[in-house]
């Protein structure tokens, strides 16, 4: 994939085309989809990732011994789904559930041309095949992608011809850990998927078409740069008009989640200014970008759970007959990375989110539009404010509908625990840059991505910084979306003081203190924040994953709940955002994200994952599902996580008496009964000299009625603030709250010195 600059203006070309736009118009379409002849092989991998040349298509025509030609015999193979996984599925939660085969995949199908497609430009678009895929039409070599997770295209006009085509696909799924140079490379813990992942389809258009259109909300007062490439195939100049329009929508109406179509969720026009008609001559096989500058009077504004959306529609006509018509949808909302804070339309937001693997166990990684809105629904049911849709690019579904249930998302492509030996093969062969491009360009208009990520817990520092600012310039410089862009680093590869953050918007590591990194889960979180703080003190950091799993045996029920509140509560104490929209001035936790919503298999097949809070049929529930539920309900439902600019939560001291009853124990008598139930914490500010353990707080009302609670660790000889969750105590007594008693062992010299509310 190539980045030309056309018209002032950086664009993606791939396959000798303009990177087109992947979501659905209104145009002639054939869907590929349905039964296809299909034959495994044993691939040669090295052959099947090297460069592809005359000589290449050659030998591999040779050695498919007529496979690629239009006439040969397929009745004998065996029937297979397309888009489908070629992997066998069992539909169940077990080891084994899915099959893993890494190998080659021959498919084959016939199709027919009716009249209607003659005269016509025709593009082959498919929205993922892994791993590597090349395409025959009639017997005629077409081209090449590589890559499992992203879309591609080609120009098959030269190829299709009117009656009946035979499309024919080679694929190759190089084992995962076999090579350093593809991606993903390691033993990740997903799956590896082989053959048409997703959907695959051919398009029609006239020879002059629009190929996408690019949009980028500059600031909420309705400014918009509107970027629409044309793309002119035919061998002749050509003279065009373009007329563009606005219309605005309503999500409140019943057909909001019907249609994937841009133009089935159209409701009013909008007068806007800057949106002219606009007379274009494109040269022969030529391409243009036709930028506005336009501007929406009283803009609505996207936000959370406020999906106000907006759709753009141009027409193309030449000699007073329309040619074309494109539509895409688009929000108007602005992000902005300020000292600690994540801005959303220009306050403050806390994001408390969790993670989605695009699978199901009948289906595999193959996406439909009502999979994905049923799982994104019942995840809107958790009561949070993203997703992070794991570790690679989703279904372009996926983020439409994100878009039009105001969820925001983080997005990511495969590097997942890259080495040195890695990003190395990566600067020569480019596939992770390919893929980072194709993430941003087929989503570019989706208001619900707030983040693109660059990896996962890779380990080289050096080589990841370098990557990092590559991206970062690339991206700011030449394509820049507005997006903020972050990393999901692990926190002991090498630690807080990750260098390859210095880049980026925002600080992302995942946090497993406890579990896969030393200390405990309660502890080492706070330990590991307070320390990336200090180290970059202006930048926002988030939690990308936390989380432990249930094991297939249940063994660990209680202990993922257990895990999930000591490493939340951690992070929750330095929260940007609180649960009533004040802002937190000692915050600098933008956001957190629990891993993960759903149950999900794993390539090395010795086991299957047990980290969701629902198993993998979407309809089972475990413990920790109902403790998040309310969690997110308290985080969520007063502002959705936004903060109201202005505001700030003030230390309110408790004054008191404070008093040594016996030996080990002290009680802080209030002057008066205070109401600690709409505070979120009571701080209890100590030192302890030698002994770093928790101690037990009893909150007594006037009727005697007591609600208990066990601190974690101190910090020694040092002043220390210990944060007590108020919503988890009883309710009833701490809104009358008399005294607070602090309970240690006898021979501990543990000083109270003060306490206040927040």
């Amino acid at each position: 994939m190539l980045l030309k600059e056309i018209d002032g203006k950086t664009i993606a070309f791939q396959n000798k085309i303009p990177y087109p736009s992947f979501e659905p118009q209104n145009r002639l379409v054939l869907s590929l989809a349905g039964l296809w002849k299909k034959k495994r092989f044993e691939a040669d991998h090295d052959w099947s990732l090297s460069y592809r040349d005359a000589k290449w298509i050659q030998k591999t025509e040779e050695e498919a011994q007529g496979i690629t030609k239009s006439g040969f015999d397929d009745q004998k193979w065996e029937n297979h789904s397309l888009p489908l996984p070629e992997n066998k599925l069992t539909g169940k939660e077990e080891k084994g559930g899915a099959e893993t085969y890494e190998n080659g995949v021959w498919y084959r199908k016939t199709f027919e041309i009716d009249a209607d497609w003659e005269g016509k430009s025709i593009t082959l678009k498919c929205l993922a095949v892994s791993y590597v895929s090349d395409f025959w039409i009639n017997g005629k070599y077409v081209g090449y992608h590589e890559g499992g997770y992203t879309p591609f295209a080609f120009d098959v006009t030269a190829f299709i011809k009117s009656g009946v085509n035979t499309i024919t696909i080679r694929v190759d799924n190089p084992p995962w850990t076999t090579r350093v140079d593809t991606v993903p490379a390691q033993n990740n813990d997903f799956f590896n998927y082989t053959g048409v992942i997703h959907d695959l389809y051919l398009e029609a258009t006239e020879g002059v078409h629009v190929a996408r259109a690019d949009i980028v909300p500059k600031n909420l007062q309705g400014d918009v740069e509107i970027s629409v490439t044309l793309e002119n195939r035919l061998k002749q100049e050509v003279e065009v008009i373009l007329k563009g329009e606005l219309f605005d929508t309503d999500y409140r109406t019943e057909s909001w989640l019907t249609s994937p179509s841009a133009e089935s969720i159209c409701n009013q026009s909008v007068v806007v200014s800057g949106l002219e008609e606009t007379k274009v001559v494109l040269e022969e096989k030529g391409t243009k970008i036709i930028t506005y500058h336009v501007n929406i009077e009283n803009p609505k504004l996207w936000s959370i759970r406020e999906p106000n959306l907006y759709v753009l529609t141009v027409e193309l006509s030449s000699n007073q007959k329309k040619i074309d018509r494109f539509a895409t949808q688009f929000g108007i909302r602005t992000l902005e990375a300020k000292n600690a804070n994540i801005l959303l339309n220009d306050h403050p937001v806390f994001l408390a989110g969790v993670a989605r693997h695009e699978e199901w166990p009948d289906y595999g990684r193959t996406a439909s539009w009502n999979r994905i809105k049923d799982d994104l629904l019942k995840i809107a049911d958790l009561q949070v404010n993203l997703i992070r849709t794991a570790h690679y690019p989703n279904h372009i579904y996926t983020f439409l509908l994100l878009d039009r249930i105001g969820l925001p998302s983080m997005s990511e492509i495969p590097l997942w625990q890259f080495e040195t030996s890695h990003y190395q093969a990566q600067e020569t062969r480019k596939i992770s840059y390919q893929m980072w491009r194709e993430m941003v360009f087929s989503n570019y208009n989706r208001p619900s991505i707030m983040l693109w990520s660059t990896q996962n817990e890779s380990s080289d520092v050096l080589y990841r910084k370098a990557y990092n600012e590559k991206l970062v310039k690339e991206l700011k410089e030449t394509y820049n979306d507005g997006r903020l862009i972050t990393q999901s680093a692990a926190a002991d590869q090498p630690g807080y003081e990750d260098a390859s953050m210095e880049p980026l918007d925002v600080a992302g590591w995942t946090m497993y203190f406890g579990i896969f990194h030393g200390s405990t889960p309660y502890e080492g979180t706070r330990n590991f924040i307070e320390q990336a703080h200090a180290k970059w003190p202006d930048k926002p950091i988030i939690n990308t994953e936390y989380g432990i799993w249930s094991n297939a045996d249940d063994s660990f029920l209680e202990k993922q709940v257990e895990i999930y509140k000591d490493v939340q509560y951690a992070l929750l104490e330095k929260a940007t955002v609180y649960p009533q929209g004040l802002l937190n001035q000692d915050g600098y936790m933008a956001g957190i994200d629990y891993w993960t919503a759903f149950d999900w298999y794993v390539n090395h097949n010795n086991f299957y994952q047990t980290m969701g809070m629902y198993r993998m049929d979407r309809q089972t529930t475990k413990p920790l599902y109902e403790e998040f539920v309310r969690d997110h309900t308290r985080l969520t439902e007063k502002t959705n996580g936004i903060g109201i600019k202005g505001s700030s939560v003030k230390p309110i001291a408790l004054k008191g008496i404070s008093d040594e009853e016996e030996k080990g124990s002290v009680i802080w008598t209030l002057q008066q009964p205070v109401d600690l139930s709409e505070n979120h914490y009571l701080v209890i500010r100590v030192l302890d000299k030698e002994n770093e353990d928790g101690f037990d707080i009893e909150i007594r009302n006037e009727e005697g009625k007591r609600s208990s609670y066990r601190t974690y660790g101190v910090k020694v000889n040092q002043m220390f603030d210990v944060y007590i969750p108020l919503w988890i105590m009883e309710q009833s007594v701490i809104s009358q709250a008399t005294s607070i008693k602090c309970s240690f062992e006898k021979n501990r010299s543990l000083e109270i010195f003060e306490m206040y509310k927040l």
